[in-house]
């Protein structure tokens, strides 16, 4: 996608980016009152101009600083609770999830708007005009505080549940998946190029977005080809080859425009990376199948979900046959075994000792195995996962079991 707005949903998944927005709301809510005391009528002014603002305030002042700090530290016990039960590369979810981030901003905001209007009405800067218009906004901000303490209370009932932890990834993973199902190979084309200069990393992290855009406009602007070597979700080191052109030499400015096309981090992200989504769920999976938690429902959960993606992934045969849009791009397409393996690699690993989720995890690859494009993987898997079985179930009549839910029997 392109750098600036993928720059920007990361910046804005920051809790400090709209907690600092809404406190900013509030202040000038609380000092640009009293611009609009002239249109107040006299006798409104008269019945809402009194002392009862203040009394509001005072009362919002201290009770919403106590009501943040309560949420901060429910959020951070959220936080702590998924990491242990799901996995960390979730917990961040949960501080980049907008409905608390929504709740907590709110409370910052009309915290800071309370002192603020206090400090305003003893400096004695409103009027009985402006007095009135601030009863009004103190009415306003009390309803929308009411509002966001109810919505905070209804997600602290989900926000540590894995369940809810895997509905977010699902929805993640789905998005990555459509984008890159309907964009395939980033609007470019699969290939190589035999030579050319190289792009190279200045930093040492993953590929968290290409902005394939951007290439295609800078190989217009020097009349070249690009091959992206490094995809989103690659580790690179520093010097490592992010790109390659159809150019003898590339200097510092071309390696420049060339390289701010990529955004490289200290993690993977789950925008332009279908894989990383995958492989969270597996990472639920196995946490799920270890012995110190030992719930199989949230592996069967897994692969579900897993099933879901997968069948949207390549439901559609006509992934590799769209016309590409970017004629100077090459880009490595995704392989479909390595979405497999993902999402339920772990389960087959893990699980092979559970026959509730070894069946169900055969289940779920026979449903799949119908799609052409993944069947020659499927089979793969599905073998891998049986000799595990075999190796691990003490029973032959469960061996016999999980083979039968293989064949469809």
């Amino acid at each position: 996608m392109n750098r600036w707005i993928f720059l920007w949903r990361k910046l804005k998944r920051q809790l400090w980016v709209r907690a600092t927005a809404y406190a900013g709301v509030g202040v000038a809510a609380a000092l640009l009152a009293v611009f609009l005391a002239p249109w107040v009528p006299a006798p409104m002014a008269e019945r809402l101009g009194g002392q009862s603002v203040e009394s509001i305030l005072t009362i919002l002042a201290s009770s919403l600083l106590g009501v943040a700090t309560f949420s901060v530290g429910a959020m951070v016990t959220a936080y702590t609770s998924v990491s242990s039960a799901a996995s960390p590369r979730v917990a961040a979810l949960v501080t980049s999830d907008e409905e608390t981030q929504k709740s907590l901003a709110t409370f910052v905001g009309a915290f800071l708007y309370a002192i603020v209007a206090v400090t305003a009405i003893n400096a004695h800067y409103y009027g009985q005009n402006g007095r009135a218009i601030l009863f009004l906004f103190s009415l306003a901000m009390v309803g929308l505080v009411a509002f966001r303490l109810l919505a905070w209370i209804n997600r602290l009932s989900s926000l540590a549940r894995v369940g809810h932890m895997i509905d977010l990834v699902e929805g993640y993973a789905l998005d990555a998946l459509t984008q890159r199902r309907d964009l395939p190979l980033l609007g470019g084309r699969r290939g190589h190029l035999s030579a050319g200069a190289e792009v190279k990393a200045h930093a040492t992290g993953y590929v968290q977005n290409v902005d394939p855009a951007r290439l295609q406009a800078m190989a217009e602007a020097r009349d070249c080809e690009v091959e992206v070597v490094a995809a989103p979700g690659a580790l690179v080191r520093r010097g490592g080859v992010l790109a390659r052109i159809s150019l003898p030499t590339c200097d510092d400015r071309a390696q420049d425009d060339f390289r701010s096309a990529f955004t490289i981090g200290d993690s993977r992200s789950y925008d332009q990376d279908p894989r990383f989504g995958l492989i969270v769920l597996g990472e639920i999976a196995a946490k799920a199948l270890s012995p110190g938690v030992n719930d199989p429902g949230t592996a069967i959960q897994v692969i579900s979900s897993g099933v879901r993606l997968l069948d949207i992934w390549a439901g559609d045969a006509a992934v590799e046959k769209q016309t590409p849009v970017r004629d100077r791009l090459f880009v490595p397409g995704i392989v479909d075994a390595d979405l497999l393996d993902d999402v339920f690699g772990p389960v087959a690993r893990y699980g092979a000792g559970d026959l509730a989720v070894s069946i169900r995890l055969q289940k779920g690859l026979r449903a799949l195995a119908t799609i052409p494009a993944l069947r020659p993987a499927i089979e793969t898997l599905t073998q891998e996962a049986l000799e595990r079985c075999r190796a691990v179930l003490p029973i032959p009549a469960d061996v016999s079991r999980v083979e039968a839910a293989a064949e469809g029997r």
